[in-house]
């Protein structure tokens, strides 16, 4: 081999040694004696976000009781208040989940010197910064958006004589919007028809289930916080039915047949890697916002209760399988 090639060879495998040893070092620890970080989570059937987040920075040292004091604002309260409360702590990082929690903190705090990590559904086309890789106004996060179509790739593996999908949706959140749109192109590509019934309260979803269309064969489950809260009502209707519910959501667990989505516990673990940065004193806007991890998920239990027999190379690929 040429002398001057294997001198390049070697000199690009130190390089590519040498990138790997600092991407995966050992994270500095956290150094202060004490944190106060707000964590901010509208949203009830996302709370294992906030769980994740808070397990991620407690192996960075974040050590709740300790030296870490959590201004935890879950369910429903005043967010104009909450805020308030925060600014007036100093918190030294707000974590936020949910597209209208991000926005109004991102008002809130625009004029202050406080980090602010995200996890939502499309930062982007919500306004909230312009774009991942060098986000802006103090703010960095995790991007939820992108698993709706490849969920209907896979809804459409499973069976693919599917035509019909119904999808009840309360229109509560930019999520819920933005991934029926994300879902509609993805249906049109493969000639599948949304019957779309909007609900606003559970009596209107217990309704729409009850009159489901006879020519439906598969039910989607979608980004909105009525829907995500009330998973047991769709499966049950849909067990009755004997159909298939497919979730662009990490419902699988509470008993969706099939999810092809984020992990929240895994989605607020990678937040509070970007927050552990800032809180070491990494500039916000040079941290990179990330795309959240995917996760194919099968409830065995479900199937069996349709009478469905997944098939072995589905159920090899699945990343979880609950029984």
């Amino acid at each position: 081999m040429n002398k001057i090639v294997l001198t390049a060879m070697v000199a690009i495998i130190v390089t590519f040694a040498a990138i790997a040893a600092y991407i995966y070092q050992t994270p500095q620890q956290a150094t202060q004696k004490n944190y106060i970080i707000g964590v901010v989570n509208p949203n009830l059937g996302s709370i294992e976000i906030n769980r994740g987040f808070i397990a991620g920075l407690r192996e960075y040292g974040y050590i709740e009781g300790e030296n870490t004091t959590f201004l935890k604002y879950t369910g429903k309260f005043d967010m104009d208040k909450a805020i308030k409360s925060m600014l007036e702590q100093n918190a030294d990082l707000i974590f936020c989940a949910t597209t209208p929690a991000t926005r109004k903190i991102k008002e809130a705090t625009k004029d202050k010197d406080v980090p602010v990590v995200f996890a939502m559904f499309d930062p982007i086309k919500s306004g909230v910064i312009n774009n991942l890789v060098h986000p802006e106004n103090k703010l960095t996060g995790v991007q939820l958006s992108g698993s709706t179509p490849k969920a209907l790739e896979w809804l459409l593996i499973l069976d693919p004589t599917i035509k019909h999908i119904f999808v009840p949706i309360k229109y509560d959140t930019a999520a819920a919007k933005q991934s029926i749109a994300s879902f509609k192109t993805a249906a049109d590509h493969f000639g599948i028809k949304l019957v779309i019934a909007e609900v606003n309260s559970i009596p209107e979803l217990d309704d729409a289930l009850a009159g489901m269309p006879q020519n439906i064969d598969a039910i989607l489950l979608t980004h909105s916080l009525l829907i995500s809260s009330h998973t047991s009502l769709i499966v049950d209707a849909a067990i009755k039915r004997k159909l298939i519910t497919i979730a662009s959501i990490g419902q699988a667990k509470a008993g969706a047949l099939m999810a092809y989505a984020i992990r929240n516990s895994e989605t607020g673990r990678q937040a509070s890697r970007l927050a552990h940065l800032a809180l070491q004193g990494v500039k916000v806007n040079d941290i990179p916002a990330e795309k959240a991890l995917f996760f194919l998920e099968i409830n065995q239990k479900t199937a069996d209760a349709i009478g469905l027999r997944i098939p072995n190379d589905i159920l090899l690929q699945a990343d979880f399988i609950y029984r």
